[in-house]
């Protein structure tokens, strides 16, 4: 399950509060603390070591000096790039990345993965 935390971030607006969507998914770490989360991997039903652990973030933002970086681990399978919920999200995150909208991305990982968040010296 795939849970939306940032549901005013274009393209997450109109997803609601969790979907599912059949996928190939990356177990990533190693995150950086300025992230703003949009989308947060539940783990609690996957299957795999790689996945027994807390939730982590799977799609996000950032600004990076004046630019903006916008990142999906979501598109592995063929079927998914015809899928219009996944449509709507990367739509949206590409609009914001060019410029096109703007959405205030504040860094969120501490609070809606915080076991993911890097530790704090």
């Amino acid at each position: 399950t795939m849970r939306v935390v940032s549901r005013r971030f274009p393209g997450a607006d109109d997803v609601g509060g969790a979907f599912a969507l059949h996928e190939e998914w990356y177990a990533l770490k190693n995150f950086a603390s300025d992230l703003h989360v949009i989308l947060v991997q539940e783990t609690n039903n996957m299957q795999g070591g790689l996945y027994q652990r807390p939730p982590y973030p799977e799609t996000w933002a950032r600004r990076q000096g004046k630019g903006r970086v916008f990142y999906t681990s979501m598109g592995h399978r063929e079927d998914v790039w015809t899928d219009e919920l996944f449509q709507t999200i990367v739509l949206g995150g590409l609009a914001w990345a060019i410029g096109n909208v703007d959405a205030d991305v504040p860094s969120n990982l501490q609070q809606v993965a915080p076991e993911a968040a890097p530790a704090r010296n």
